[in-house]
């Protein structure tokens, strides 16, 4: 039987190769495939099968769906860094977000090109602020243009009810959104992609729901600003900038504003019991908004209602508790076995919205099966379910 190949694009192949500074020659080696064979990709008088196809993947450390675009996407290395970092430490994005980018800058390429066919409208409210705006009147834009009411999230039942409420609406808006875990949270909280077209916006799992949810509008925010770059919203540390400082600053004030609707926070504030605690009275408003304690806090600090050691203080006792309960959580699934099923877990990598897109595409006879497969990172034959995960009912 002969092996089925894979119908890679010549020029991206070789662009991975070139940017993962890895000659002809070592390819010939780490591949165990003749230096003709590298040639001959690269060419495009040959094409390699779907094994050697995702054998080259691992070698280059470049997503396998990245070999079938239809030319060489735009690296991630044009993105912005904008953590806050200690002095002496490395900005270099460890192996694991290193590929973890480049899967998203690839989503993002076709998720556009594929737009692009179809005739999309481009987001009017991408670039639409400058940092030189009011926030209050940015995090209204927001939340007018998702639709989101503090009555909604107030409502919410949950602190997850209210993230899945502003990821649903950033969706419906034209944000794609994905998680993933096993990143390090000083490292990285998230990251954007800003485009016209196709926006992508990463949340790391590894955080609390209500935190996810900050990062969240701060990322939209810099959407606003169509600002592409890397967050982990730090409190201690360095910017690489004063420009860069500006622009988080900018950002924080935005997500605590639409989170927190001032005129909504003010009547809550007051009318908590003064002989309370602090402490006692920003856990009654977290669980009011549905946001972390830390968020509250930090409104509390910017109106001057704390000073910045006592804000330290919260913050430090918030992460440590998230930590303990992380890992006793972390526990109980283990003992338990339990968790998220394969599908459910593809559909929170890829984002529901690109997952819907891609089976979309390949169910409208845009995109064959194949290509889908590579694109969501699944077989063929998951494809129904993973569909059904994501709200795609079974075709008749």
């Amino acid at each position: 039987m002969s092996k089925v190949e894979a119908l890679i694009t010549p020029s991206v192949i070789k662009w991975a190769r070139v940017t993962a500074k890895i000659s002809i020659e070592e390819a010939s080696k780490k591949l165990k495939r003749p230096i003709e064979d590298i040639v001959a990709w690269e060419t495009g008088t040959k094409k390699p099968s779907i094994a050697q196809a995702r054998k080259a993947s691992e070698v280059y450390k470049r997503p396998l769906a990245v070999f079938y675009l239809p030319e060489p996407p735009q690296d991630f290395d044009t993105l912005k860094d904008f953590r806050r970092l200690p002095r002496n430490e490395s900005r270099e994005y460890d192996s694991i977000l290193t590929f973890l980018m480049r899967n998203a800058v690839a989503h993002q390429e076709w998720t556009i090109d594929f737009l692009r066919n179809e005739g999309t409208s481009e987001l009017s409210y991408v670039g639409s602020s400058s940092i030189y705006d009011d926030p209050t009147v940015v995090a209204e834009n927001i939340l007018k243009v998702l639709e989101i009411t503090p009555d909604n999230q107030c409502s919410c039942r949950t602190r997850d009810d209210a993230l899945r409420l502003w990821i649903l609406a950033a969706e419906k808006s034209g944000v794609f959104i994905f998680r993933e875990g096993n990143i390090d949270l000083q490292k990285c909280r998230g990251f954007v992609l800003s485009d016209k077209l196709a926006p992508f916006i990463f949340l790391n799992s590894e955080d609390a729901k209500a935190a996810q949810l900050f990062t969240l509008v701060h990322e939209l925010c810099h959407i606003w600003l169509d600002q592409s770059g890397i967050s982990n919203i730090e409190e201690y540390g360095r910017y690489p900038s004063d420009e860069v400082s500006a622009i988080e600053q900018f950002c924080n004030r935005v997500a605590s504003e639409a989170l927190l609707h001032r005129q909504y926070f003010n009547v809550v504030w007051s009318k908590l019991d003064k002989a309370k605690s602090i402490e006692d009275r920003i856990e009654k408003t977290s669980k009011v908004f549905k946001i972390s304690e830390e968020t509250i806090a930090r409104r509390l600090l910017d109106d001057n209602v704390i000073g910045n050691q006592k804000y330290q203080e919260l913050r430090d006792y918030y992460q440590a508790r998230w930590l303990e309960f992380k890992e006793k959580e972390r526990k109980r699934l283990k003992l338990a076995g339990g968790g998220p099923t394969f599908y459910t877990t593809k559909a929170f990598n890829n984002g529901y919205s690109y997952t819907q897109t891609v089976i979309g595409a390949f169910n409208g006879g845009g995109l064959s099966g194949r290509d889908a497969s590579m694109l969501l990172g699944v077989k063929v034959n998951h494809l129904a379910k993973l569909a059904l995960t994501v709200g795609i009912p079974r075709s008749s």
